[in-house]
């Protein structure tokens, strides 16, 4: 009979535990709810100040990721080159970490820093899949193609790292007259070192560096209608990395704001986007 008791007892305990735990956490959750809506009010009060809108869902909830240090992966050069080019391209070192590629198809360079070209005719049949293809090889977003009556154009797709896209990181097809004639970008390695530091920019605090950037620079804009993750692409020499940052996303073109050092650099053509 004790024995039971005692029995009822410990399980009394740990239901009265389990509801306090889960009381707290609830507490937890409306505070932060609470404070998330606080700083949305503030953010939106500020932006209306200077003639802006900032619109409910722009601000994002969602925490930056660690910085990456990426490391040239010539297995994968080998690989887009041979896509390129035909099977089995000649390949040579030409010094100064530049390796050239020789092929069937045409002539191909990739450098230390990730950036690549190759000239040739490199497809003369499905030449919309086939730039759509290489980008699904090789982590790019489908480019949506655009070619004129005579089948040429020039339109550029944005890299993609651990499914987020990545600023200053795109390849560019040229395509004349039904005929990809060359292809040319930044070709990332796959895999990468996750780097941590200090804490990383959130949306709100990414936000206010954009707002204060306006002021300075009287950039125009009167809208922000979202703040998505991305990376950045960082160069140095032949060291490449990834920064994680926010893109701003206004009603006249995109900006971009370093997790780390609060930066923000205007955006260039968005995925997919013709260049003229």
């Amino acid at each position: 009979m004790e024995r039971f008791r005692l029995k009822n007892i410990i399980i009394l305990i740990l239901v009265l535990l389990n509801a306090f735990l889960l009381f707290s956490l609830a507490q937890r959750r409306a505070s932060e709810r609470d404070a998330f809506r606080r700083t949305a009010e503030q953010l939106s009060a500020l932006f209306q100040e200077d003639g802006m809108t900032l619109e409910p869902g722009a601000i994002s909830q969602a925490l930056p990721p660690d910085g990456v240090s990426l490391t040239r992966d010539t297995a994968l050069e080998e690989q887009a080159a041979a896509f390129l080019l035909g099977d089995a391209p000649v390949s040579s070192d030409q010094g100064g970490g530049i390796f050239h590629y020789a092929g069937a198809a045409g002539e191909a360079l990739f450098r230390s820093s990730g950036g690549f070209e190759a000239a040739g005719t490199l497809a003369e049949e499905d030449v919309e899949d086939v730039c759509q293809d290489f980008c699904r090889a090789f982590s790019y977003d489908i480019p949506d193609v655009r070619l004129d009556e005579e089948g040429s154009g020039i339109f550029t797709a944005q890299g993609v790292y651990n499914k987020l896209p990545v600023f200053n990181c795109t390849v560019t097809f040229t395509v004349e007259q039904g005929v990809l004639t060359a292809v040319s970008g930044t070709l990332l390695p796959k895999t990468g070192t996750a780097v941590s530091g200090e804490a990383p920019l959130s949306a709100a605090g990414a936000l206010l560096a954009f707002q204060q950037m306006r002021r300075e620079s009287a950039a125009v804009a009167s809208t922000v209608t979202d703040a998505r993750l991305c990376y950045e692409l960082q160069t140095a020499g032949t060291a490449m990395s990834l920064a994680p940052a926010w893109q701003i996303v206004t009603d006249t073109e995109d900006y971009y704001v370093n997790c780390l050092t609060g930066a923000v650099t205007a955006g260039a053509a968005r995925t997919g986007e013709a260049v003229p």
